[in-house]
């Protein structure tokens, strides 16, 4: 079974309502918040889950959102702060996986890593 379809079967079991889009991604909502589980079924060792869209990046606060998005790029473990073709910041955590991922290992730390992710980001910017 491909990567895409055991994290789509792991968070419905869980309870959460996960939805393919229309690029064959993952939208679900944890904790209130949008995540995306993007499908790299071409590479099945690449696992990358993302919290779109945290921030607004402005002219008046482009420096201060580049600041922050460097120290928390700095600190946290497999977290990657960008701002992909849109004014706003997206949190992602990337790593590689072996052909026989613990989901109910992997998923839980690394939506804790992405939340915590966030927390830290907005004190940074005193939000």
């Amino acid at each position: 079974m491909k990567t895409t379809e055991l994290v789509f079967n792991y968070l419905k079991e869980q309870g959460l309502v996960p939805k393919f889009n229309d690029r064959g991604n993952i939208e679900f909502k944890y904790q209130m918040r949008n995540f995306l589980f993007f499908n790299n079924d071409d590479d099945e060792q690449f696992f990358q889950l993302t919290m779109p869209s945290i921030f607004e990046v402005t002219d008046d606060n482009r420096m201060a959102v580049m600041e922050a998005m460097n120290e928390v790029n700095d600190t946290k473990k497999v977290v990657k702060l960008t701002v992909p073709k849109s004014n706003m910041v997206w949190a992602s955590a990337e790593i590689m996986m072996d052909s026989t991922p613990e989901l109910d290992d992997l998923i839980p730390r690394l939506l804790g890593i992405l939340l915590g992710t966030q927390e830290d980001f907005y004190k940074l910017m005193e939000v």
